[in-house]
């Protein structure tokens, strides 16, 4: 950390403690109390977070991401997609450390200046962990109903890629 970014952490904790001592709050107390409940969410999202983990590594190990980048590939080429990004395609939706791992794969190929680098580049950077995402955020919400919400988040992920292949 530089000497300015350490001062700012610094004096805005110091604020905050200021300010909460002013008005009369119990700072310590109410702190506690906040680490608390972000305890308590972190322990409600933990079986959820499991099963997907477990998910991914069932997909990954059993060769079914292979599988699957295979029986995609009338799609990729219908989106104007290089083969080499399809690894890409599928794991962006489920993993951030697992289509990292592709990303790089497509660098070590490709090359990162070439026209599958420069789209799986792209794509990492404009797309989300989708099922990551739903199941922390959505699951700190308290919302267990997703149909609807994925159906929107995944046909949005697949038109920002469909727009790459052709735009690139």
């Amino acid at each position: 950390m530089n000497g300015l970014s350490g001062a700012a952490i610094v004096g805005m904790t110091g604020f905050i403690v200021l300010r909460g001592l002013m008005t009369g709050t119990d700072v310590y107390g109410t702190f506690l109390r906040g680490a608390k409940k972000g305890m308590q969410s972190a322990l409600e999202l933990l079986p959820a977070l499991c099963a997907m983990l477990l998910m991914l590594a069932l997909i990954n190990s059993s060769g079914l991401s292979l599988l699957l980048s295979r029986a995609i590939s009338p799609l990729t080429q219908l989106m104007n997609l290089p083969q080499e990004v399809s690894p890409l395609l599928l794991l962006r939706p489920l993993t951030g450390s697992g289509s990292i791992a592709a990303l790089e794969q497509v660098f070590a190929q490709c090359g990162a200046d070439s026209r599958a680098g420069r789209i799986a580049s792209v794509l990492m950077g404009s797309s989300e962990t989708i099922f990551y995402t739903m199941t922390v955020y959505l699951g700190a919400a308290g919302i267990r109903r997703l149909p609807g919400v994925m159906a929107v988040s995944l046909a949005a992920y697949l038109v920002g890629a469909a727009v790459c292949g052709l735009l690139m």
